[in-house]
């Protein structure tokens, strides 16, 4: 008689444990991943406001003047921005709320356009103005070189006689800044157009501001227009991202004066405010998290709750040994 032996398996309770330490190990580092937090991931926001400005129901148009200041920051891997909105038309509202609005979001405003193709109702004074600050931390991805805003104005503007134009015609292509082109072409019309010097942009927040044009027609209009993009690339230190609300911040304003437009601050106090105010839209979202986070961290939690189970079951049902040897017998 001969005794044939087969290689050994591995016990039975070997190929058990190394099943449920795999479950346990893979939910929890699921569910670790999950509990990191997270960088803030922007979407970007556009300025909408004062465009197509046309006479109301209380008649002929008599003055509009329209700001936008805008405080951008790239903070490490988080972004976020402060927005300031002005409106402030005679007769009648702006073709939305006269006032001012304040909003706090994470997302970046890159594109502003403004007192585009309004108030070709009647000769009255139009000042719209914008400002806009980039702070950019040094180690941000395509921060540098910093390049001079192009600027593409008073293309076919002033023409009406008697009219004064103080601007310098400029058509450059790719711009940053196109502003008071096609307006105040009446007789006797003033425009006045101008550009900070000192604006410059980066690739890391690529700005484009859109104002006055086809705007002020009526003779006897006065145009005044001015934008300003600074970027300063430095050391930020990590900030907390502003939590919005559902409610802007307004405070009433009453008819236009004649002081300077606001000035952005450098550095920013993120609060609470609102994440769409009349004005700021956003221009796309590439936000993630949400539900689809809510059901990974679900899946984790269960991968570890099937791995204590298979433990409970396995221990209780499992037979004391694995058979290891098969014996054959032949004469």
């Amino acid at each position: 008689m001969s005794t044939v032996t087969y290689p050994i398996p591995a016990p039975r309770h070997t190929w058990g444990t190394m099943l449920m330490a795999l479950l346990v190990l893979m939910g929890t580092f699921t569910i670790a991943g999950l509990a990191l937090p997270t960088t803030a991931h922007a979407s970007t926001m556009s300025v909408d406001q004062c465009n197509t400005h046309v006479a109301g129901t209380a008649g002929a148009t008599t003055a509009l003047k329209c700001t936008v200041t805008v405080v951008n920051t790239i903070s490490g891997t988080s972004t976020y921005s402060r927005t300031t909105v002005t409106r402030q038309c005679t007769i009648g509202p702006c073709s939305s709320p006269n006032g001012t609005f304040v909003t706090d979001s994470v997302s970046l405003v890159t594109v502003i356009q403004q007192c585009n193709g309004s108030d070709n109702d009647a000769a009255h004074a139009i000042s719209c103005y914008v400002n806009v600050i980039n702070n950019i931390d040094r180690n941000t991805p395509s921060a540098k070189p910093l390049r001079t805003a192009t600027v593409n104005q008073c293309v076919g503007s002033g023409t009406g006689g008697g009219g004064v134009l103080n601007c310098t015609p400029s058509s450059a292509t790719g711009t940053t800044i196109t502003q008071c082109n096609g307006s105040g072409n009446s007789g006797g019309g003033k425009v006045r157009c101008t550009v900070d010097p000192q604006s410059t942009v980066s690739r890391a927040i690529p700005i484009t501001v859109k104002q006055c044009n086809g705007s002020g027609n009526p003779g006897g209009s006065r145009l005044s227009c001015n934008a300003s993009v600074i970027t300063r690339i430095t050391d930020i230190a990590a900030v907390a991202v502003p939590k919005a609300t559902s409610t802007p911040t307004r405070s009433a304003t009453s008819a236009p004066t004649t002081t300077s437009p606001p000035t952005a601050t450098a550095t920013p106090s993120p609060s609470s405010s609102s994440t769409a105010p009349s004005g700021a839209l956003p221009a796309s979202n590439n936000s993630t998290g949400g539900s689809g986070q809510g059901g990974l961290l679900m899946l984790g939690a269960a991968l570890v709750l099937a791995a204590a189970v298979g433990a409970l079951l396995y221990r209780r049902f499992a037979p004391a040994e694995w058979p290891f040897m098969h014996k054959d017998s032949s004469s």
